[in-house]
């Protein structure tokens, strides 16, 4: 009924309007436009004037944007829609009725069951005297849709990451369609693992990543898992669908809505859409939510192929890092650490190396690096504490054991299988987080000498899967590769360190009168035994004899070149106290039982202590001469220059003699001291001479340690030769 004072009054004629519309094919043509269409009977007050509207008719677009999707027909228009009122649109219809010109404009109209505030276009035209044709166009929908794929495309297009895609994702489509809460969940590039990657709520902070199954009971699995879109405009439909779901939904998750993430025929996961309203997803809105996670779905194939191109050259700079700096050094230690070092932050956030023992056969912990000092220290400490075993059911252990590699992205359900004890499982979990890791074997000539193990800290760029397996067992093969060689060079260096010792005196004598000390270093050449050597022995109750000398040659016929000269020097003596006699004798020893081109320089002396002042004999076979530091600094050489031992049957040999008085110190040293170069500059009897001048009140001892600095320090390398010294300090 019209209120008092008001009338309504029809034109057309008595018949209803449906029928009306029907009978003259308005009506199949209004319910096919894509715009709202309503008819409505003027409201007349007493004087005729226009006062309100009657709805009689409301085709399919317009009873669609119902709530109830039913029209509320014969209601009045400035009740059913308050806002006409409010925009002026309504006091438009007043005129259009009351003057029968059309009029057309536009106003934002913002309602509950829409998502976002619109745009709208309208026209309202009077068809007789008193009934009213209103068209509603929302122009901004399809523009703002437009716009907005426009720009999601244009940002997408600028993506370098996946992470940058799912920023864009969660910080601009979602906000834009409306939704108050969404996610987007995807596999692991080359895995059939799933993540929860980024969540979007706009009460609440972004969610750590999370693991995910594509098997469970929920839209986004199903999705996820199926590639087919699901639209719910209540949770009543959606939870008809998945009642299992319904304890995870609250009264922010109204209506849903959920699509593939596919390219082509490549399904990679799923994005969802929650909305706190009922939501009605027409056919258009349908299609522009398919469109973004389409171009969703092309930025992050874009992004992971350029990540798995940016991977791939990273890895072949690492391998090629790897091999450069395993072959800098032979030492065990340094090769591990040298691996790790190349590994982190490069590659993996964290790389750890252990290696069978060989004397317990259990695994060792060789190296560790983690770019989280904080989770350095705890995965050490937890180590240290329970260090693997290799009847474990996984980890380290089981890796060594059965020489297969161990891939883990469930990382806190593998913890807790591996921990044996409560206190294990505590010093676990202090590792999180964590999202994955790789453990590789490590194997020489076919049998596992330790196991590598690759490292993911977190999620958010990638995490390591099946593709990375190929490069962590290369890794592991050149790592393997160099720690065997290091282990047969420490072996070696180990066995030459023996057979050097065998050669020298195990405990220098204690000399009444005297301080004395001495040294023997090896070249860079470790797994070789040297030709230097030096020797000192009582020839009497107060005499003593010192030898130095150096054979030509490394390795075992150096050794027992070595052997040779020392020992024919100590029998020589007990015949001819002379030290020119033992050289001669020397000489004899090596002509007669080495081969040819063999040969050694040598300085042999006889020290004398019962004499004041001690008396000198010293003779000189091809070797350099020994330096005397006086007492009062002065520096002067010793002895008479000779021919090399071993060359001539009858070498040119003089024994000199000198006095030694309190404080002065003897300094004999092989040609490895003199002749260590750095570029063309050689350290010579300068250089030893310096080393005498700086140390004039020091010790015997503190002197061998000052000129032995003084070699090595003189380059940046190792001494390539190794090197003899002996010094007497009389007291």
């Amino acid at each position: 009924m019209a209120r008092s004072g008001q009338r309504a009054v029809g034109t057309f004629s008595d018949v209803p309007p449906e029928r009306e519309l029907t009978e003259s094919g308005l009506a199949e043509v209004f319910e096919c436009l894509p715009d709202a269409v309503t008819v409505s009977v003027a409201v007349r007050d007493a004087s005729g004037a226009a006062v309100d509207m009657r709805l009689e008719y409301m085709n399919a677009a317009a009873r669609a944007g119902q709530p109830d999707r039913r029209a509320p027909l014969g209601g009045l228009c400035s009740e059913l829609w308050p806002q006409m009122v409010q925009n002026g649109s309504f006091a438009a219809c007043m005129r259009v009725l009351d003057t029968g010109r059309p009029e057309q404009g536009a106003f934002l109209w913002t309602q509950a069951s829409t998502y976002r505030a619109a745009d709208y276009e309208y026209q309202a035209t009077r068809v007789g005297t008193d009934r009213l044709v209103w068209v509603l166009r929302d122009n901004s929908e399809r523009v703002l849709r437009a716009e907005l794929l426009a720009q999601v495309t244009a940002a997408l297009a600028l993506a370098g990451s996946l992470a940058s895609v799912m920023a864009i994702l969660i910080e601009q489509i979602m906000p834009a369609v409306g939704a108050t809460v969404g996610a987007a969940v995807l596999n692991e590039a080359g895995s059939d693992q799933y993540t929860v990657r980024h969540f979007h709520d706009q009460e609440r902070e972004t969610r750590p990543p999370a693991s995910f199954s594509v098997t469970a009971p929920f839209p986004m699995a199903h999705t996820a898992r199926t590639g087919l879109p699901l639209f719910f405009a209540d949770p009543d439909e959606r939870t008809g669908a998945f009642p299992e779901a319904a304890p995870f939904f609250t009264d922010r998750h109204h209506a849903t809505a959920v699509l593939p993430l596919a390219v082509e025929t490549r399904l990679f996961g799923a994005v969802s859409f929650h909305f706190d309203v009922r939501h009605d997803f027409a056919d258009s809105e349908r299609s522009f939510l398919a469109a973004v996670a389409g171009q969703c779905a092309q930025a992050i194939e874009r992004t992971r192929l350029q990540q798995e191109a940016s991977d791939k050259q990273a890895q072949l700079e690492a391998l090629a890092e790897v091999s450069a700096v395993l072959a800098t050094s032979l030492d065990p230690g340094a090769t591990f650490d040298n691996l790790v070092a190349a590994v982190v932050p490069q590659i993996a956030d964290g790389c750890l190396i252990h290696v069978i023992d060989r004397r317990t056969g259990q695994p060792t912990l060789a190296a560790l690096a983690h770019r989280d000092q904080e989770q350095q220290r705890a995965l050490r400490a937890m180590l240290n504490a329970f260090p693997p075993r290799l009847d474990a059911e996984g980890g380290v252990g089981a890796v060594i054991r059965t020489g297969e590699h161990e891939l883990v992205t469930d990382v806190a359900g593998t913890l807790d299988r591996l921990a044996r004890t409560p206190e294990h499982r505590a010093a676990l979990h202090e590792l999180m987080p964590a999202a994955s890791w790789l453990a590789v074997p490590m194997t020489h000539a076919g049998a596992v000498i330790g196991a590598m193990v690759l490292i993911q800290a977190t999620p958010t760029q990638s995490v390591l899967s099946e593709r990375d397996i190929p490069f962590a067992q290369e890794l592991a093969r050149r790592a393997s590769q160099a720690v065997a060689q290091a282990r047969r060079f420490s072996l070696q260096s180990e066995v030459a360190h023996y057979l050097q010792q065998s050669l020298l005196p195990p405990d220098l004598p204690d000399i009444p009168g005297a301080d004395m000390a001495a040294c023997y270093h090896p070249g860079d050449q470790g797994t070789l035994v040297g030709g230097d050597f030096y020797d000192i022995v009582p020839t009497g109750p107060t005499t003593w004899a010192l030898a130095i000398g150096d054979v030509c040659g490394k390795g075992p016929e150096a050794a027992a070149l070595t052997g040779l000269v020392r020992h024919t020097a100590r029998a020589a003596r007990r015949w001819n106290p002379d030290p020119r006699s033992a050289l001669q004798a020397v000489n004899t020893a090596i002509l007669a039982d080495s081969p040819a081109n063999r040969f050694c320089t040598a300085a042999y002396a006889e020290l004398d202590m019962t004499t004041t002042p001690v008396r000198l004999r010293l003779a000189l076979g091809g070797h350099p001469h020994p330096l005397l530091r006086r007492a009062d600094g002065t520096i002067v050489p010793l002895g008479r220059a000779g021919t090399f031992l071993g060359i001539l049957a009858d070498p040119v040999l003089h024994t000199t003699e000198d006095e030694l008085h309190p404080g002065d110190l003897l300094l004999m040293y092989t040609d490895g001291v003199t002749e260590r170069r750095s570029g063309s500059a050689m350290l010579g009897e300068q250089g030893v001479r310096d080393v005498l001048a700086g140390t004039r009140h020091s010790s015997a001892a503190d002197t061998v340690t000052a000129l032995e600095h003084a070699v090595t320090a003189y380059a940046s390398t190792p001494p390539g030769d190794d090197f003899a010294v002996i010094a007497l300090r009389i007291s």
